[in-house]
């Protein structure tokens, strides 16, 4: 019966209440992004006022990791807070510990909140599970609140590499954010190669289609132009300036990668997953975006996608195939609509001005199924 219990609880009353939290904190994050993003420039700030320090003083050898830990040790004591360490190439072996603190105070807000709710529930099957059940569920559902970590730092990334005290840093070659739990997984939220890179070389592993991930990349204001990269996962790199006009990326995993200022003329990113992707000052002049995912934040493999939506900020998009696509959420301030296609059923998930509407060619299916122009 104990367990007949407890298996009901955790797929009714906790599931339920752990669905209801990552709605609560995707909608506060999307809500506050500018002033939640920026909350991580200054601590990123004084780490690099630190190790320059460190490093004027001969105590530093050029940077490889910066890594930003949310650490569940400070949990008992009311608080999410993040530590943000610097390494150089040997990692968790450098021995020069430079560190700076930063606290999440209003995501732990929602830890908080979810865990009396899990509790109230579990109250509520009187003695058959038991009060440690509460407390297993929540430790291991703080990760949620992790994921929304990652994601802040990787949207402030672009901002702190700007910073004049990052940009003064000793750094190695290849250089990594990271961010994840303190010493155990965690993820790249920006790379930095300095190497040169052979633009035909990646061009030719991206068409190799063989199955190998490209994630987190650095392929920035490279010619990527004309290839054919069906099926390629791509998530979180970064290929800001860069040209990939006319390439056929249909069907591939592009969740979370900077496009921003590249030349995307006649791409084709149908059926593609576009969850957190960045296409603003793109080119996307008769771009193929049908049926391509990138709406309503969801749970994939243990990760949320869609924490902030796809970013179309001052994009043009004239003359882009965005019919049957998934972009609910989606921003598109300032961005060039002309002779863009949209079904007409679609124009609630939308956000577009009255200008961008009227440059829209609406469309829908008529009853054999073909797609007719309709004037709303």
């Amino acid at each position: 019966m104990q367990q007949d219990a407890l298996k009901q609880w955790l797929t009714q009353g906790v599931a339920q209440q752990r669905e209801a939290m990552i709605r609560q904190m995707g909608a506060e994050v999307r809500a506050q992004a500018h002033a939640y993003t920026k909350e991580w420039i200054e601590p990123f700030r004084k780490l690099c006022l630190r190790i320059q320090a460190m490093q004027e003083a001969g105590h530093k050898r050029p940077i490889a990791y910066m890594h930003v830990s949310y650490l569940r040790s400070w949990l008992g004591q009311g608080k999410l807070m993040c530590s943000l360490e610097a390494y150089d190439d040997t990692w968790y072996l450098d021995r020069e510990a430079s560190i700076e603190l930063h606290e999440a105070p209003w995501l732990y807000a929602h830890l908080e909140t979810y865990r009396n709710t899990i509790e109230a529930s579990r109250k509520s099957y009187g003695s058959e599970i038991l009060p440690l059940e509460s407390d297993r569920v929540w430790m291991e559902d703080t990760a949620i609140a992790g994921h929304y970590v990652i994601s802040l730092v990787r949207a402030a990334v672009p901002r702190i590499v700007e910073l004049p005290e990052f940009q003064q840093l000793r750094r190695a070659d290849i250089f990594r954010i990271r961010a994840g739990e303190y010493m155990d997984l965690s993820e790249d939220v920006w790379v930095e190669e300095r190497r040169e890179k052979d633009a035909a070389a990646i061009r030719a592993r991206l068409e190799q289609r063989d199955g190998s991930l490209h994630r987190y990349q650095d392929w920035r204001s490279l010619d990527l132009s004309g290839g054919n990269y069906e099926s390629a996962d791509l998530g979180y790199s970064h290929v800001t300036g860069a040209n990939l006009a006319g390439s056929r990326l249909n069907k591939s995993i592009c969740a979370g990668v900077d496009f921003s200022r590249s030349n995307m003329q006649g791409v084709d990113l149908s059926q593609s997953v576009l969850y957190d992707a960045n296409f603003s000052h793109c080119d996307l002049q008769g771009a193929n975006f049908w049926h391509a995912a990138g709406g309503q934040p969801l749970i994939l493999e243990g990760q949320i996608l869609g924490t902030f939506g796809v970013n179309f900020t001052h994009a043009n998009l004239q003359g882009a195939n965005l019919l049957f696509a998934d972009l609910e959420g989606a921003y598109f301030h300032g961005a060039n609509l002309d002779g863009a296609k949209i079904i007409w059923q679609d124009a609630a998930q939308f956000a577009l001005s009255e200008e961008q509407k009227r440059q829209v060619i609406w469309m829908e299916e008529d009853e054999t199924g073909q797609l007719v122009e309709v004037r709303p």
